[in-house]
């Protein structure tokens, strides 16, 4: 059986992969340069594979995870629902840049200071969440009993 807890660990530090390298490109702008096509066009790949992996992870928590906690470790509760609520936060900006990058026409120079500060807002309310679901994930991995973790593997694996 594979551990529950460390396969959502392991998504979650891919998403975070992603994340990068969609600020390193942002990076370069703030420089003052205009990104290349390639590197715009990397950006918008990175992107979407970024919201489809977002999109999934939280589909996963929200749908497994979390109800797990709710009912398993009640005095959790509102842990789970700081961390659903972000879930919206981060897909607001998420959408918000994704709808930037692909609908104005070179937003990567007449529009760069507002791709650059919705970037900076999803990437703040990330850290906060990955931070705060980290935590959650220390917890339960301290706490969760082998036959917890066969139900918890169980419920995810149906999803």
């Amino acid at each position: 059986m594979a551990d529950p807890i460390q396969e959502l660990e392991h998504s979650h530090a891919e998403l975070s992969t992603l994340v990068l390298e969609l600020a390193e490109v942002l990076r370069l702008a703030r420089g003052g340069r205009v990104p290349t096509a390639v590197e715009r066009s990397t950006f918008l790949i990175c992107l979407g594979s970024l919201r489809d992996a977002l999109l999934q992870h939280f589909a996963t928590e929200e749908e497994g995870l979390f109800p797990f906690v709710r009912d398993e470790l009640p005095d959790r509760r509102n842990a789970v629902d700081e961390l659903e609520a972000s879930h919206d936060t981060i897909c607001g900006a998420l959408l918000r840049l994704s709808y930037l990058a692909t609908h104005v026409d070179d937003a990567f120079r007449t529009q760069l200071p507002t791709v650059l500060s919705v970037f900076e807002r999803f990437q703040k309310a990330y850290a906060m969440h990955s931070q705060d679901e980290i935590e959650l994930f220390r917890m339960l991995g301290l706490s969760l009993t082998i036959e917890r973790r066969k139900k918890l593997a169980e419920l995810l694996r149906g999803l």
